[in-house]
């Protein structure tokens, strides 16, 4: 079983969502064990990285009381990320551009699931429309995720996007998978 960690976006914006989405990460381990968690910015530029891994750092340290993990960022050498996953008990996808991260993950699509098996994803945004099947993070902009995990997701979501969303499942057949409506600086946990 894999633990999805569903973020609606805005990890950034100080409040008690986002401090629990950190906390989340890490709340299953022993406090002497020291995880591994794998930083995926594939949807943010390269040259972004380095920023947005001061950024989740300095997050995570600060929401989790200093809590010891080894951070990791992954590699887009295919063979190379292979490795990492296989080698970390947290997966975090950062938002961005839902084009680059599925480009980018395309080619392990049909062992992803397995290489996350009995770990832990955590994904914001584009991290969360990456795992699903059919996802949308604005109205009127439909596309297919890679399907690693049973669901169909909105991040940011707001209640003013519910007719897009009924006239979408209307018309599309969404493989009977649950829908998720995940608001910014929320999130949702599930175990598949």
């Amino acid at each position: 079983m894999t633990t999805y960690i569903l973020h609606g976006g805005e990890t950034g914006i100080p409040n008690e969502h986002n401090k629990a989405f950190y906390q989340s990460w890490v709340k299953d381990f022993e406090q002497d064990f020291v995880p591994t968690i794998l930083l995926l910015y594939f949807a943010k530029p390269e040259s972004q990285w380095p920023n947005l891994e001061q950024q989740d750092r300095e997050r995570f340290k600060n929401h989790t009381n200093n809590r010891q993990v080894n951070f990791t960022v992954a590699n887009k050498d295919i063979d190379l990320l292979r490795k990492q996953i296989e080698e970390s008990d947290v997966v975090y996808a950062r938002g961005g551009s839902s084009d680059n991260i599925l480009n980018l993950l395309e080619p392990l699509k049909n062992e992803l699931a397995e290489l996350l098996y009995e770990k832990i994803y955590v994904g914001s945004s584009a991290g969360v429309m990456v795992i699903s099947n059919y996802t949308s993070s604005t109205k009127n902009y439909w596309r297919k995720g890679l399907g690693i995990a049973p669901i169909n997701t909105f991040v940011h979501w707001n209640p003013e996007f519910q007719p897009e969303l009924d006239s979408f499942r209307k018309s599309h057949n969404d493989g009977g998978f649950e829908w998720l409506r995940i608001q910014e600086t929320e999130f949702i946990t599930r175990s598949y």
